[in-house]
């Protein structure tokens, strides 16, 4: 059997296990029904197994048909994705890419990173997901995701990272609260400010935890909100304070809405890391001018002060030095 039978059948295998019936998968597809209905019949005698029960309520699955529908899911849309790749690479129209930022990033930089890629890369069909850490470090070994800044969530070994940056994290409150005028609170004093923080996902609450089993202290959380806006709102007012890098409410301070203070004994940060799918199907050279404006538009804003961090990434090195064993991407920040 020819490589395009086996995917068309596939692709069949899996419309009727969505549809649940061969009548509705045959007009989705524009496929007769008998000659469907024959096709899933040469599948199922080419492995060997029953992947569907006939019935009078349809096309119910079978435990080895829930199996191959479940194993098919991903790689059939890498596939189509890889095809459309390939076939717009050569005509020189659109490549789809999509870049992951979480928040508050994706507002800071999201535009300025957005502007410049549709410029420089005209061919470029972008898509710009905004989303916490934890979710893109999911939806990169998926390969939902091309590439993404990650912040303070190392994701799968199988997933291409290199740690680029170490920002601090600060106690944040309004103007009128106890914290103006603090330079620093000790980490065991933090029972003290009645915390907003976000849910799990973000990473911050699981680091929290971690440091409060290792020293003894506590921490007082008012509430969850995963929504960095609308918690530095609820932080102005005054009763509440939040823990957030000073990129994250550098103009709220600006306007003399918010102050901060250093989290000390221990210091409190996070880890800024630049991540890679697996299952790459973006062009080299398509990849290394996303790269290229990714890393001008980050070191830029480190180094006037605009993104407040420490930067750990070598610039003498002439790419992330990814497992030899992966046909990943190298980068080429300095080629």
């Amino acid at each position: 059997m020819g490589f395009a039978m086996e995917l068309r059948r596939l692709r069949y295998f899996v419309q009727i296990a969505m549809e649940g019936s061969l009548g509705k998968a045959s007009r989705t597809l524009g496929v007769a029904q008998p000659a469907l209905s024959r096709q899933i019949q040469m599948l199922e005698a080419d492995l060997g197994v029953q992947l569907f029960q006939r019935g009078p309520k349809g096309m119910q699955l079978t435990d080895e048909g829930e199996y191959l529908k479940e194993a098919l899911d991903h790689p059939l849309k890498q596939v189509d994705m890889a095809l459309r790749n390939v076939r717009s690479y050569a005509a020189r129209v659109e490549t789809a890419f999509t870049l992951g930022l979480p928040p508050p990033l994706a507002q800071k930089f999201g535009p300025r990173l957005a502007g410049r890629l549709l410029k420089e890369l005209p061919n470029l069909k972008l898509r710009i997901v905004e989303d916490h850490s934890s979710r893109l470090a999911a939806d990169l070994q998926r390969g939902l995701v091309d590439i993404a800044i990650l912040i303070g969530v190392t994701p799968d070994d199988r997933v291409f990272r290199t740690e680029v940056l170490n920002e601090p994290l600060m106690l944040v409150g309004a103007l009128s609260s106890s914290l103006a005028g603090q330079e620093a609170v000790h980490f065991s004093d933090l029972h003290l400010y009645p915390l907003i923080l976000p849910g799990v996902q973000a990473g911050l609450p699981t680091k929290l935890e971690k440091l409060c089993a290792n020293t003894g202290a506590k921490i007082t959380l008012a509430c969850e909100i995963d929504s960095i806006e609308l918690a530095k709102e609820m932080v102005k007012e005054g009763a509440f304070y939040t823990i957030l890098p000073p990129i994250a409410f550098h103009d709220e301070v600006e306007r003399r809405e918010l102050v901060s203070a250093k989290i000390t004994e221990p210091v409190l940060d996070q880890l800024v890391l630049y991540a890679i799918q697996p299952h790459w199907r973006v062009s080299r050279s398509t990849y290394n001018e996303v790269e290229r404006v990714i890393f001008e538009v980050w070191t830029g804003a480190v180094e006037t002060g605009e993104w407040p961090a420490k930067w750990l990434f070598d610039h003498q090195r002439l790419s992330i030095r990814w497992p030899i064993s992966h046909d990943a991407p190298r980068t080429t920040l300095n080629s």
